[in-house]
C-alpha cells in the first residue's frame, strides 16, 4: 500500500476520532495487526466509517443511560457554529459550518415525533420501528503540512493545471488527477467557464495521461475539485489580462478601460470575443498590439489552499428503519442526509456522489463480509459468496444541502467524495437498537445480518432469564 503501508487506517483513526464533538481530554491508542491476510487498504472515508461508528454508536449509548433524546446529546456536544473556526483536540482545523442545525434538520425531516408515536403505538405484529442519527467530519483536500507532518515518501504540494485557448475560441484544460466517476469533465469546465465565460461544450477537459499533462499526486482524500480546480480557476485567471490587452488593442481602446465580460472583452461603446482574440494570436497576428505578452493564450498555474490543513465537510444521516424480531431482516423505511460541502459547483454530481456513498454505506452496515475459515481460507472469494447491496435494498434518499463556503480555497468548495458512505453504518445500527431497546438488545458488529440480529435476541432473552433466576 505504498507510500502510506496499510498503518494508513489506523493512523487515521487516531485523529479522526473525536469527529465533530468538542472536548479538551482525549487518549486513543490504535493497534495495527499484521497477519498473512491481505491488508484492508483504503477504502471510501479511510478510517472514518470506523471511528464515526463507534463515537455515534457511544452518543446513542449515553443518551440510554442518560434517558434523553440521542439528537439532544449529539447538539449539546457538537462544536458550536460561533465557534468556528474551531481547533479541536486534535489539531483539525474547523473551517466553518453549523453541525448542530444540520442535526436538527436531519430530525426534521425524518419527521421524529411521527416515528416516536408509532413506538408508542406499538409494534405491527414482530415489526418493530427504530430511528437513528450519524454525524460526522470529513476532512478533504489534506494538503502539505498534513502529509510532512506524517513523514511519507510522497508529499503533495501544489497542483497544477493548464489552460489553453484553441484557435476556435474553445479551451483545452490540462489536469493531473484522474476521474473515476467523480464528474470532473464537468466540474473543472464549469469552473473554467465561470472566470472566462466560454461555453461549456467547447471546453476539453485532459486527464489521466501523465504524457500530456502537468504533474500530480493523483485521486485522492477528496481533494480533486479543491487543488486542481483550484489551480483550474488560477490558470484562468491569469489569461485574463492577456485577453484583456489584445482585445482593448483591437477595439482601438486603451488597455486600462477593458473590461471582462463573460467571454467578450467590452472597452468604450464596443466589445470582442473570445473567438476573435483566439484567431488574431494565431492566424491574423498583424492585428496584435506591437508589445504583446509573447507567453501567449496558454498558461501553467498551480495551486494550494492558504491554509492545507484541509477543508471540512460535514453531514448528519437520518434512518427509519423496521425489524422483523421472527426473521431477523431489517427495511430502511426512509434515509435523509444533511451536508455542507461548502459550495456546490454543480449539486447534481454533488448529490450523485452522495447517492453512491449511502448505497456503499449501507453494503457495509448490512451485507458485505469478508470471513476467513479456522485455517485462513478466505470463505467470500467471490460475487456469489460476497453480499453487495443491488436496487431493491438502497431506499429513495433524501438530500438537504447547506453551503458554508471554505474561506481558503477557490470558490469556497470543499471537498466531498467519500462523505456519503461515512455515516450509513452509525446511522442504520443506531436505527435497529431504538427499535430493539425493549428486549435490551445493543448491536455492534457489522454487518448486520439476520443472524446476528436473530443471536443478539436469543442472547438477550437468555440474559433476561438468566437474571430472573438469580
Amino acid at each position: 500500500m505504498w507510500p502510506f503501508t496499510i498503518g494508513l487506517e489506523p493512523g487515521q483513526a487516531i485523529g479522526n476520532l473525536p469527529g465533530p464533538y468538542a472536548f479538551d481530554a482525549y487518549r486513543c491508542e490504535t493497534v495495527c495487526v499484521a497477519t498473512n491476510k491481505p491488508g484492508f487498504v483504503p477504502y471510501r472515508g479511510v478510517a472514518r466509517t470506523g471511528v464515526c461508528f463507534a463515537m455515534e454508536l457511544l452518543m446513542d449509548a449515553i443518551a440510554r443511560e442518560v434517558r434523553r433524546e440521542p439528537w439532544e446529546v449529539r447538539c449539546e456536544n457538537l462544536v458550536p457554529p460561533q465557534a468556528m473556526p474551531y481547533v479541536n483536540v486534535t489539531n483539525k482545523h474547523f473551517d466553518g459550518g453549523d453541525y448542530p442545525a444540520s442535526v436538527r434538520k436531519a430530525m426534521e425531516m425524518i419527521d421524529l415525533p411521527a416515528i416516536r408515536a408509532r413506538q408508542q403505538a406499538g409494534p405491527q405484529g414482530s415489526r418493530y420501528v427504530g430511528v437513528g442519527f450519524g454525524t460526522y467530519t470529513e476532512q478533504s483536500a489534506h494538503g502539505t503540512s498534513v502529509f510532512a507532518a506524517w513523514g511519507t515518501p510522497v508529499i503533495p504540494g501544489f497542483d497544477s493545471a493548464t489552460v489553453r485557448i484553441t484557435p476556435d475560441g474553445g479551451l483545452e484544460v490540462r489536469v493531473g488527477v484522474h476521474s473515476h466517476g467523480q464528474g470532473m469533465e464537468t466540474t473543472f469546465a464549469q469552473i473554467a467557464n465561470e472566470v472566462l465565460g466560454i461555453d461549456v461544450a467547447r471546453i476539453k477537459v485532459v486527464h489521466g495521461d501523465t504524457g500530456l499533462t502537468p504533474f500530480s499526486t493523483g485521486t485522492y482524500a477528496s481533494r480533486s475539485l479543491v487543488m486542481s480546480g483550484g489551480a483550474v480557476s488560477r490558470a484562468c485567471k491569469a489569461l485574463l489580462p492577456r485577453l484583456l490587452r489584445i482585445g482593448a488593442h483591437m477595439l482601438g481602446q486603451p488597455a486600462e478601460s477593458a473590461r471582462f465580460d463573460r467571454g467578450l472583452v467590452r472597452a468604450g461603446e464596443g466589445s470582442i470575443a473570445v473567438e476573435r482574440i483566439a484567431d488574431a494570436w494565431y492566424i491574423n497576428p498583424h492585428l496584435l498590439p506591437a508589445d504583446v505578452d509573447a507567453q501567449g493564450l496558454e498558461v501553467t498555474m498551480g495551486f494550494k489552499p492558504a491554509v492545507d490543513t484541509g477543508s471540512f465537510t460535514y453531514a448528519t444521516h437520518a434512518v427509519a428503519v423496521e425489524v422483523d424480531v421472527d426473521s431477523g431482516h431489517v427495511e430502511i423505511l426512509d434515509y435523509v442526509v444533511v451536508e455542507d460541502c461548502g459550495t456546490m459547483i454543480n449539486p447534481m454530481v454533488v448529490e450523485g456522489q452522495t447517492y453512491g456513498g449511502v448505497a456503499q454505506g449501507i453494503g457495509t452496515a448490512m451485507f458485505e463480509e469478508m470471513r476467513y475459515d479456522g485455517n485462513g481460507q478466505p470463505l467470500a472469494s467471490t460475487l456469489a459468496d460476497y453480499m453487495l447491496p443491488g436496487p431493491t435494498e438502497i431506499p429513495s434518499i433524501r438530500i438537504h444541502h447547506f453551503e458554508t463556503p471554505s474561506p481558503h480555497t477557490e470558490f469556497g468548495a470543499k471537498g466531498m467524495g467519500e462523505g456519503g458512505a461515512i455515516a450509513p453504518p452509525a446511522a442504520i445500527f443506531n436505527a435497529v437498537n431504538d427499535a430493539l431497546r425493549d428486549f435490551g438488545v445493543e448491536l455492534k458488529e457489522t454487518p448486520l445480518t439476520p443472524r446476528k440480529v436473530l443471536e443478539a435476541l436469543d442472547a438477550a432473552a437468555t440474559q433476561s432469564e438468566s437474571r430472573k433466576v438469580a
